[in-house]
């Protein structure tokens, strides 16, 4: 069944598809024998999982709710087809994960109904939590974020529970808060940051009134409260950059917007607000300042033009970061003479800035989206290389080490280029993308020649075979020597250690 269709069934057949749709799901296969272990207990599947089975997309984030069981005689019998973590034992929290004799796929994380009452610190840990077997679901689901969050699915009694209309919500494609939404973003601020990386991930609208109060409680974004004699942020960088990160990978464009539009971008990078109203030559940036620029380059990355120019491939979050960041050192760097302008050096200077940035905002912290520093400021040091390189003439060597020595980040670099000389736009209006593909051409048919070997071919004389000939010592000397045996690999002049030995001898002899 398509995701629209799913939808617009009525309440009753959207329940008889969601009981079809978690039974068949392997994770929860170990709900049967614990149902008829506890007859008297309801297990409500909620929040993501049920969101995204209304929507058709695929998870393996599975939250239960239990109620009316003893939270240690759960733990036992789950215990006994599966390992159990007390991760939230005093918040009646367990995470179960099956054993050998039930079939599943990851852990899963299995509750008491709780309430929460905030302490109103806006720090996303700062709640008293009580938990209690005979609260109802509709308790539990109250101190939720959305309403597309707050929708539980009864796996014995096949209903539905939503009373915040968070069906509609779907429906309608929309982002809004339970209850009163600055009161929902000053129990934890970081709902603020949730509500866009949602908005991005599910292609949603935020309702009016939550991005009102969105923009509004923003600004506590950088409080900080004292823990004894030292100050820590309420919203850590680790939690800020995994929102942040998850947002720009599902949309760039719409991310970017949201965080400029809510005031959350300049706060988490201020190094960026500096782009504004850096003016550039036009005759080779007819579009305007430095940040615009930037904006169009991310959009570049998503474009169909991306599309054809690198089939089948997508734009890495580090590639994406890489592109936001390129140019930040230009206003640095900016010296004018009449109508024309120098950024020398900008590539080194926002190298070491997108390192602070990287640093500062933790975003190696962020699992699965792997933006790592050295890699991130790598690529801004490198990002005019592709678009300025004579591929024509240039070293196999040199195109095998920059793009394929590690291929990932070569793509990167690829799509920084790619980005960056698209928005660069002339004031004929056509960008000049003629480098670019005969660099993309040179690498395609090096790594279609010799694939992976094209950056680290075969051995075929040592650094021991070049001080034997030269009578050189360990150094430099005989690096040169088998950078040089590199490249005459790469161009067929030598295909075995004869022909490398006579190669070594008659550059040897060359130089004398």
């Amino acid at each position: 069944m398509k995701p629209e269709d799913i939808q617009r069934l009525n309440k009753e057949d959207l329940e008889r598809y969601l009981a079809a749709y978690f039974a068949g799901e392997r994770q929860l296969a170990f709900l049967k024998p614990l149902s008829k272990r506890f007859p008297q207990a309801s297990f409500y599947v909620v929040g993501g999982a049920v969101r995204d089975a209304i929507l058709g997309r695929s998870t393996k984030d599975f939250d239960l709710v239990v109620r009316q069981v003893d939270l240690d005689e759960l733990s036992a019998a789950l215990g006994e087809t599966g390992r159990v973590d007390l991760v939230g034992r005093n918040f009646g929290v367990l995470k179960y994960t099956a054993g050998d004799r039930l079939p599943g796929d990851g852990a899963v994380d299995v509750a008491w109904p709780r309430t929460e009452i905030a302490g109103k610190s806006g720090g996303y840990r700062d709640f008293r939590v009580q938990a209690d077997s005979a609260l109802s679901i509709e308790r539990d689901l109250a101190r939720r974020d959305f309403s597309v969050n707050a929708i539980a699915f009864d796996l014995r009694a096949g209903l539905v529970t939503d009373p915040f209309h968070g069906l509609d919500d779907l429906r309608h494609r929309v982002i809004r808060a339970v209850g009163v939404p600055a009161e929902r973003f000053q129990e934890d601020y970081s709902r603020m940051l949730r509500a866009i990386r949602f908005a991005c991930q599910l292609g949603f609208q935020i309702e009016p009134q939550t991005w009102e109060a969105l923009v509004r409680v923003m600004p506590h974004l950088d409080d900080v409260r004292a823990i004894g004699t030292r100050e820590e942020r309420v919203v850590p960088y680790e939690t800020a950059s995994k929102e942040f990160l998850k947002a720009l990978a599902a949309e760039p464009v719409r991310a970017l917007d949201l965080f400029e539009e809510s005031g959350v971008l300049f706060r988490l990078i201020p190094e960026l607000l500096p782009l504004r109203g850096c003016r550039q030559p036009k005759n080779h940036h007819s579009e305007g300042d430095v940040w615009t620029h930037t904006k169009l380059a991310v959009a570049n990355l998503v474009s169909p033009e991306f599309a054809a120019f690198f089939p089948g491939e997508r734009p890495t979050p580090e590639a994406i970061m890489a592109v936001l960041l390129h140019d930040i050192a230009k206003p640095q760097t900016a010296a004018w003479n009449g109508d024309k302008a120098t950024f020398y050096g900008h590539p080194e200077r926002g190298a070491e800035t997108a390192r602070q940035i990287a640093n500062r905002l933790k975003f190696s912290s962020v699992d699965g989206l792997a933006v790592e520093t050295q890699r991130l400021a790598e690529l801004v040091r490198l990002h005019l290389f592709p678009n300025m390189i004579d591929a024509v003439n240039a070293r196999k060597s040199t195109l095998a080490r920059h793009f394929l020595a590690d291929r990932t980040l070569g793509r990167e670099l690829l799509h920084l280029a790619f980005a960056d000389a698209s928005a660069s736009i002339p004031e004929n209006g056509r960008p000049d993308l003629t480098n670019l593909k005969t660099t993309l051409a040179a690498v395609t048919a090096l790594e279609r020649e010799f694939g992976a070997a094209a950056a680290k071919p075969s051995r075929l004389a040592s650094g021991e075979d070049v001080m034997a000939i030269t009578g050189a010592g360990p150094g430099p000397e005989v690096g040169h020597f088998l950078a040089e045996l590199h490249e005459a690999q790469l161009n067929g002049q030598v295909n075995d250690h004869e022909q490398a030995i006579a190669f070594i001898r008659a550059m040897h002899g060359g130089e004398k």
